[in-house]
């Protein structure tokens, strides 16, 4: 045992708490390792995590340039999301072209004329729609993805962390919630307690400065996002399924909304409103960010236990 991680152990063994000492084990992700210790709790495995200070959290559009990576792998996503629009458009042109042949054949120009009008409403409103959704040109599709994380991603900013022990995974609410107020009070009873929205950020980004926490990529999980289950067989798990550099299981599932301790909105998801909805990457991809935030109301909308999770943490003195 090292000199640190015996340390570490002598820190824990003070709290009184009956955690068992599973093993010494290394998290690393990025070329960076460390050393820590994996622990039980009543059938519930956390890990020692180290602070920092001054660490940098949050995102600024103008601020916090996007790798290159990531602008890759967004205009990969634009470009199947456009040409996808274009072909739907060109069938739609086709159909409606072989019906105005049928009805002049026919005889009948009044019906052909009226699928003249009709084509062409049908294909101004398809080309709203294509534009709405951020896939009529690549200048539209960044201005909506930039108006996208201005809305919901945590502001630019620094704080100092300290030590924790933090569950390595999250667990569902046992049942319903009345509110999230009541939900983020009930989960702070005992000895544990919930991380704040700085604790969390760091938690999932281990204190580096990417939007996602598995760096400035997106062509390892563009596939895992969006066609849930079809990776299941690969050879390797599955990028978004493995811990991250402190070991965790963290933001891993836009369906998981994860209380911590702020009563205003919850992390880690959207409850796959916008993956069930058939969204874009514009939708879709920042709720994989660490800075993401859903907005709910903490007194009026209840939580339900299919949906809303949460992680306890311990403050190390």
């Amino acid at each position: 045992m090292s000199k640190q991680l015996d340390d570490i152990r002598s820190r824990i063994e003070a709290l009184g708490i009956d955690f068992q000492f599973l093993s010494e084990i290394k998290t690393s992700m990025n070329g960076i390792e460390r050393e820590t210790w994996l622990l039980e709790y009543e059938g519930s495995q956390f890990v020692f995590v180290a602070g920092q200070k001054n660490v940098t959290l949050g995102w600024d559009i103008k601020k916090c340039p996007l790798g290159e990576g990531v602008l890759e792998g967004l205009r990969e996503e634009f470009d199947l999301g456009h040409e996808y629009y274009e072909n739907q458009q060109e069938e739609m042109k086709d159909d409606y072209k072989n019906r105005i042949k049928e009805a002049e054949a026919d005889g009948d120009l009044d019906k052909a004329e009226e699928l003249r009008l009709e084509l062409s409403e049908e294909l101004e409103a398809y080309e709203e729609d294509m534009n709405e959704g951020g896939y009529g040109d690549w200048e539209n599709y960044m201005k909506k993805w930039n108006e996208k994380l201005s809305e919901y991603l945590s502001p630019l900013r620094t704080a100092d962390i300290g030590d924790m022990i933090v569950e390595v995974d999250n667990r569902y609410i046992e049942e319903d919630a009345p509110s999230l107020a009541e939900a983020v009070r009930s989960l702070k009873e005992g000895f544990f307690t919930l991380a704040t929205e700085d604790e969390w950020e760091y938690l999932c980004n281990g204190g580096t400065r990417t939007l996602f926490r598995w760096g400035d990529t997106l062509s390892d999980v563009m596939e895992e996002i969006f066609n849930v289950g079809s990776v299941s067989n690969a050879k390797e798990k599955p990028l978004l399924e493995q811990p991250n550099m402190f070991g965790l299981f963290i933001a891993y599932n836009s369906y998981k909304y994860e209380i911590i301790d702020n009563t205003k909105y919850v992390k880690g998801g959207d409850g796959g409103s916008s993956l069930c909805g058939g969204d874009g990457g514009i939708h879709v991809l920042p709720c994989y960010t660490a800075f993401y935030r859903e907005q709910v109301d903490e007194h009026n909308q209840r939580l339900s236990n299919n949906y809303y999770c949460y992680r306890r943490i311990i403050r190390l003195p």
